[in-house]
């Protein structure tokens, strides 16, 4: 991988992780921004507030993990396996 390949591979992690990152800050701004609101909905015998605190952001926390690492396992392979192919040129690289 050349100094332009590794720079793109770069740029769109920095990209990821702050759009995961953003997510992130709704997840812990939002819940309990809107908890007293939430509360007067209940969810499995348990007010919409308390369960978002105490399982939603686990869940959603949870998420960002698993799409943050899939993501990162297919931009990896494919500016590892073909390099061709992520410099978005046209012609042969892609898949067969």
């Amino acid at each position: 991988m050349n100094g332009a390949q590794r720079q793109r591979l770069w740029s769109r992690t920095r990209r990821l992780t702050a759009w995961l990152l953003a997510v992130w800050l709704l997840v812990n701004l939002l819940g309990p921004w809107f908890a007293r609101d939430l509360n007067q909905l209940q969810l499995f015998g348990f007010p919409l507030g308390y369960w978002i605190a105490a399982q939603g952001a686990l869940l959603a926390y949870l998420a960002i993990i698993v799409i943050y690492v899939v993501c990162m396992d297919r931009m990896e392979a494919r500016y590892l396996r073909d390099p061709e192919a992520a410099d978005g040129e046209p012609g042969e690289g892609g898949p067969a």
